[in-house]
């Protein structure tokens, strides 16, 4: 209610029912003063948020530069896992080939030399 009364326009201490062309016009330039005080601030808020959007698009668009780096890492990787394993799997296979077989054995072989010279 406080801001209502503020607000009344007073003339003299009486509130006016008319008003000369003058004092309307006074009127009139008050209120548009306030106006483009209140657009101008507007503007101002306007370009802020206009360089607050542009500096988050450049954010996305690194945010997603590196996402693409990270998927390409991670298929990197993922290939690598790939080729230690089949390399895994080729050396234990080339183990096998390796293996010394029973009858390579030196120790069999002495013991069998051994038995064969005494009879």
């Amino acid at each position: 209610m406080s801001m209502a009364e503020s607000q009344e326009i007073m003339k003299g201490g009486e509130k006016p029912t008319t008003f000369t062309y003058d004092e309307a016009l006074e009127m009139l330039k008050a209120r548009d003063a306030e106006w483009e005080e209140k657009i101008a601030k507007a503007n101002t808020l306007i370009e802020f948020q206009k360089m607050t959007i542009s500096q988050s698009d450049s954010v996305i668009v690194k945010l997603e530069e590196q996402s693409n780096l990270d998927t390409l890492m991670l298929l990197a990787q993922r290939k690598q896992i790939d080729l230690l394993k089949a390399r895994d799997e080729a050396n234990e296979k080339m183990l096998l080939l390796v293996e010394k077989k029973w009858y390579e054995n030196t120790y069999l072989w002495l013991a069998l030399g051994f038995v064969l010279g005494k009879i």
